[in-house]
């Protein structure tokens, strides 16, 4: 297959990038004005191969395969993120997020218009389709993190992000806790863009909901990802039309007019109620891009320049322009070559040990809960027996002797003893010997009221030799159910305070390259306290623990160290490592006090390729001479140039200035 060196210009359109980032896979789409509407022409999922850490790769080779296709650059760039990765206090996207994005769009080289939160997008979407101003429930899930929105009347009273567990029932009920007795709920749960949310939906229609809650059973309405990608497109198009204007000279943009606030929050945004004023969502800044200084001339009387006659005149012309020409080069000129090269793909798993070392933090928390269990308290029956006795013998009871009439059973209360049977006088009959006991049932409620008469199994005797009698009604027996503490409630409680344990734990200051083993962070509770026991009559509980979160901490550089010297032995001649790819699986404390990894490598190695030699020779040469000298380097598979140049004349050729080019190296499989 013949490859192109150039990528093909095609007519000059509208082309944009989206970026849809979510916790742990990404979307980039390609959308294009056709005949003024905003359409998108292609997307690409991509999986990220190390969490946030690869993003730049991640993105790159999403990006490569995009224009590849469509043979054409794209450069001006939306971002698209889920609300958790954003501050609800300061509306901006989180630090450890905002240094990726940061990261990603200095080497990428976009053009960044803002970020749109997901849920925003959702919500003018429902509205421009069902023409009606939203009031319901959004639910955005994703992998590990829930948020919720309430809408009344179009306008947003009440968000929250919290983290999920396998019970979404929970993760709801924790992330409205903020709204509970405040107000009702609407009446109308809409879920979007999951793995599971089918699941998930039948989950919250099958619960029996308080109705502290929800004045009925609420409504359950699921939008797929086309639904949720063709709002955020739909918000997006109507944002260019107003950040886009017809700009005349020297005529700037104010902060409004540009469809976003530069550093401040977009309306007024309380801590628990966020409203938004305007209908149509508006682009916010993921970071505030650095502003030339304007400097301020003095006025300057230009009439000397009478002097400047003949070839003086033209020599300081020329110097002008060359001084310019100068100037422009080493400031302004600017290019990128992407060199495509073969690559070795290696899939590995090894386990790699490190030293480490650890830091915690800790503090007191407090939950309540009402309470579900439920418990039968009551009195027992009581009442007078009658021992008969037809044995020819003696027979003496014992006390707690069980007693059972119409399948109830009950207790003989002392020891009883009972004269052997007798001879009626005239012979015609033999008479049993007779003693009263009294007797106590072994279970509360009322059914161990019998009636008197009732005739009585004593133990396993047979009843023809042995039976008691009640001669009167038995009476006292009662029972009632109340609610009371259960096994659940406080497993809720405990799980309820992990959960808000491990997000208001500090992880602590790190050095360079040290990082934070994630899978064997642990909180744990200390001196647990419940309000009540389990059993005992209460409609609340209430837990107080204190808690401890351990962190271990070792150096990612010394790692990635060990792992480039465990792959050496399987990379190709001539071949280098690129960008370390891998996956943490497993991770636990040896014996000898060592942190123990399980890794799953999936990375790439590049040929070697003279970087230093390629960009001596192309310096200051046209695109066509680029080509000829690249092709001439049996390795290259394909490139790809960017030129960023003010003057016209000069865009077809490359800087003069070594400085001035990004030369990278890409796989090209």
């Amino acid at each position: 297959m013949k490859l192109p060196f150039f990528l093909n210009q095609s007519a000059k359109k509208d082309v944009y990038l989206g970026l849809f980032l979510k916790e742990e896979e990404g979307i980039a789409l390609v959308m294009i004005n056709e005949q003024g509407r905003l359409v998108i022409k292609e997307k690409e999922n991509f999986k990220y191969t190390n969490g946030w850490e690869n993003l730049v790769e991640d993105v790159d080779e999403a990006l490569y395969k995009l224009e590849k296709n469509h043979s054409l650059e794209l450069n001006k760039t939306i971002f698209f993120v889920y609300s958790h990765l954003v501050d609800e206090r300061t509306n901006d996207i989180k630090k450890p997020f905002l240094g990726k994005i940061k990261d990603l769009v200095k080497k990428l080289e976009l053009e960044v218009y803002g970020y749109i939160e997901c849920f925003e997008a959702v919500s003018f979407y429902l509205e421009k389709k069902e023409e009606v101003s939203l009031t319901a429930v959004l639910m955005e899930l994703d992998k590990n993190q829930l948020s919720l929105f309430v809408y009344k009347g179009g306008k947003i009273n009440y968000r929250r992000s919290v983290a999920r567990t396998d019970n979404i029932i929970d993760d709801f009920l924790v992330a409205i806790e903020g709204i509970k007795g405040r107000a009702m709920l609407p009446s109308r749960i809409i879920l979007y863009d999951s793995d599971n949310i089918d699941d998930a939906a039948v989950k919250i229609v099958s619960h029996r909901w308080n109705t502290d809650y929800f004045t009925q059973i609420p409504k359950i309405d699921t939008l797929q990802e086309e639904m949720v990608l063709e709002g955020l497109v739909d918000v997006f198009a109507g944002q260019i039309k107003t950040t886009e204007p017809e700009i005349k000279e020297n005529q700037s943009l104010s902060n409004k007019e540009f469809g976003f606030v530069i550093g401040q929050d977009v309306g007024d945004i309380e801590e628990e109620s966020h409203e938004v004023p305007d209908s149509r969502p508006v682009f916010k800044q993921p970071f505030q891009m650095p502003k030339l200084p304007q400097l301020s001339l003095p006025k300057i009387d230009w009439s000397f320049l009478k002097i400047l006659k003949g070839r003086f005149g033209v020599i300081l012309g020329l110097v002008i322009i060359i001084t310019s020409i100068i100037l422009n080069e080493y400031f302004f000129h600017r290019a990128q070559l992407t060199i495509y090269l073969p690559s070795q793909t290696i899939k590995k798993t090894f386990s790699e040990s490190i030293e480490f070392k650890t830091a915690s933090s800790g503090g007191e928390l407090s939950d309540s809960t009402s309470t579900t269990g439920k418990r039968q308290i009551g009195e027992k029956a009581k009442g007078g027996v009658n021992l008969h006795n037809f044995d020819n013998n003696e027979k003496v009871f014992a006390k707690g002797t069980t007693l059972s009439a119409n399948s109830l059973d009950f207790i003989l209360e002392n020891d009883v003893k009972v004269a052997s049977s007798t001879v009626a006088a005239d012979g015609s009959a033999k008479l049993p010997g007779k003693s009263a006991g009294s007797v106590v049932a072994v279970n509360i409620g009322p059914e161990s009221n019998l009636g008197k008469g009732q005739r009585f199994k004593i133990g396993d005797l047979a009843i023809n030799d042995y039976f008691a009698i009640n001669d009167s009604a038995f009476s006292g027996g009662s029972k009632r159910e109340i609610r009371a503490v259960s096994e659940n409630d406080q497993n809720k409680l405990e799980k309820n305070i992990l959960s808000k344990a491990s997000k208001q734990a500090k992880p602590p200051a790190l050095d360079k390259n040290e990082t934070i083993a994630d899978l064997l962070t642990e909180t744990d509770m200390k001196e647990k306290k419940f309000s009540h026991d389990i059993g005992e009559e209460a409609d609340d509980l209430k837990l107080t623990a204190g808690f401890q979160t351990v962190y271990y901490i070792y150096n990612k550089e010394n790692l990635d160290k060990k792992i480039r010297e465990e792959l050496n032995s399987d990379l190709k001649k001539g071949f280098l490592l690129n960008n370390l790819n891998y996956k943490i699986v497993e991770a636990e404390i040896t014996k000898n006090d060592l942190l123990k990894f399980e890794l799953d490598i999936n990375t790439k190695a590049i040929k070697q390729y003279n970087q230093e030699e390629i960009a001596k020779k192309i310096l200051g040469k046209t695109r066509g001479q680029v080509e000829t000298i690249l092709k001439s380097g049996s390795e290259i598979r394909a490139f790809d140039i960017s030129i960023s140049e003010p003057i016209p004349i000069f865009k077809n050729f490359l800087p003069i200035f070594k400085k001035n080019i990004t030369l990278k190296i890409s796989s090209f499989e």
